[in-house]
């Protein structure tokens, strides 16, 4: 089910069963994954296109994520502004997965035309959005942020990482997007 509210950066793909019953779909092998596991395993295949290319391929890959073989996709709705100093000119498709399924799911990818193979753990995605972290610290500058209000940012965003994975034994119930 392709989930596109305007207000909202990303488009997204859910399965009806999480759209509607609320499920949690960061699991592996039907089962979810806590704090230790999803900052273990959890990742993303990325996918650069144009909107319209990745629309067509979200479409493609639908029903494979009703079917649970595909747990999640998001893809931008635009080009992110605060990250083209990157050189980041494209929107991009997170495909994501456990990564000991991440070459089940490339099979499928390839099936449907993806040729670039680019994979990132989400672990690396979550530091780069801690202080110091490339994302967050290009989002600062790129916000025009700066003394207080840039650190307000930096100390906002440690505490939020530091409460989410604060027990490792927990169910991972995911983050702000």
């Amino acid at each position: 089910m392709i989930v596109d509210q305007p207000e909202s950066h990303y488009i997204f793909v859910f399965s009806k069963q999480y759209v509607y019953g609320g499920l949690n779909y960061i699991k592996y092998k039907k089962r979810l994954l806590t704090n230790k596991e999803y900052l273990q395993h959890w990742g993303k295949w990325l996918v650069l296109g144009t909107r319209e290319k990745l629309e067509e391929l979200a479409k493609k890959l639908d029903p494979y994520v009703e079917r649970e073989q595909i747990p999640c996709i998001k893809f931008d709705r635009a080009v992110q502004k605060e990250f083209e100093q990157m050189l980041l000119r494209e929107c991009v498709m997170c495909i994501y997965c456990d990564e000991r399924e991440r070459e089940d799911i490339w099979k499928i990818l390839e099936q449907e035309g993806v040729t670039s193979k680019a994979w990132q753990f989400e672990k690396n995605t979550l530091e780069a959005w801690l202080p110091g972290g490339r994302l967050l610290e290009r989002w600062i500058t790129a916000k025009g942020l700066t003394g207080a209000d840039a650190e307000r940012v930096r100390e906002d965003a440690r505490l939020y990482f530091a409460q989410t994975f604060e027990d490792d034994d927990a169910i991972f119930t995911g983050v702000i997007q």
